[in-house]
């Protein structure tokens, strides 16, 4: 049986087991939308009538949930809705300030930290560029620093980050600030373990900063993971970053078998060993640690089982995949 709902006053008939979003967007409503999992929360849109099934609404913030937002993408509804664009995203003219190459296909992008903007270290963004182009990007930067860092992916031709290649001075728009990988300041004797791949580094990053800058004192463990040396593209900086803080130690996982793998200290480790069995082999009590995982999908959903099957506790996981 075909449900109908009304988008911004306008009936739409969606059919059956078919999502809000892919039924709007199917008759022409241009509601914006990337991953389609529920992830990048583009499509966040909110339920002036109706109740929207709790599915379309995990992982979003309980106060706009109080609201009535959902995210279209998951939203198969089972009764009628009455559904507007959602006003909670706060949305900020910003410009490119400057565009560092960190590695063949990672560029660090900082942006003017729009007045009024605000964020947690390590949740994420939207960039919107001319022409509607829009992506998401997690922010490495502390809040309250007059710019936004970002790593970004460098894609054959990539919509957003070819155009960011030259970009300085240009104006786009910041929208956000979302997700749930962000570090909390009221554990200061937690441990923290962290592990990512690729530009999953960016939230981890912004985590760790958050974490020193606060005055964290339980013990601090990251994994960062690559194909290739170059991949685990701030290792000096992170290097920088474990001599100046005794609770912070950093693996780099490199699976190339044949990559060289210099010399480094106790604190600051390459190996050729998979991310994965680093990670479960650390020392740190599962049960009490909180736990951040960011990066390749796959690996994330395959890190957040296996370490909660070691015992940490589902709500001391916080995950961040990159759905491309």
């Amino acid at each position: 049986m075909k449900l109908r709902i009304h988008y911004e006053g306008t009936p739409y008939q969606l059919l059956p087991g078919e999502t809000v979003l892919a039924g709007l967007q199917r008759q022409g409503v241009p509601i914006p939308s990337f991953c389609r999992t529920g992830v990048c929360q583009t499509c966040l849109v909110r339920a002036t009538s109706g109740r929207p099934p709790p599915s379309s609404q995990v992982g979003i913030r309980e106060t706009w949930v109080e609201r009535g937002c959902f995210l279209a993408c998951q939203c198969v509804p089972d009764e009628p809705l009455e559904v507007e664009p959602c006003d909670v995203i706060k949305t900020c003219p910003s410009r490119v300030l400057r565009v560092e190459k960190l590695a063949a296909n990672v560029l660090r992008v900082e942006l003017e930290a729009p007045d009024g903007f605000e964020y947690r270290a390590g949740q994420f963004l939207q960039l919107e560029r001319d022409g509607g182009v829009t992506r998401p990007f997690s922010i490495a930067s502390l809040p309250g620093s007059p710019r936004i860092e970002l790593h970004v992916t460098l894609r054959a031709g990539g919509a957003m980050s070819e155009w960011l290649l030259t970009a300085i001075g240009k104006a786009l728009t910041v929208r956000g600030a979302f997700g749930e990988c962000f570090y909390l300041d009221n554990e200061p004797e937690r441990p923290l373990l962290l592990a990512g791949t690729g530009t999953g580094l960016a939230p981890l990053l912004g985590v760790i900063r958050a974490a020193l800058a606060s005055g964290h004192r339980g013990p601090i463990h990251l994994y960062h993971g690559s194909t290739s040396r170059e991949g685990l593209y701030l290792w000096g900086e992170l290097g920088a970053l474990v001599e100046s803080s005794p609770q912070l130690r950093v693996f780099g996982s490199i699976l190339a078998p044949g990559a060289a793998i210099e010399a480094t200290s106790e604190r600051w480790q390459l190996s050729h060993q998979p991310i994965d069995q680093l990670l479960l082999a650390d020392t740190l009590d599962s049960f009490q640690s909180r736990v951040y995982l960011c990066g390749n999908p796959d690996l994330v959903q395959r890190l957040r089982k296996r370490v909660y099957l070691c015992g940490t506790p589902t709500a001391r996981i916080h995950c961040d995949p990159f759905v491309f």
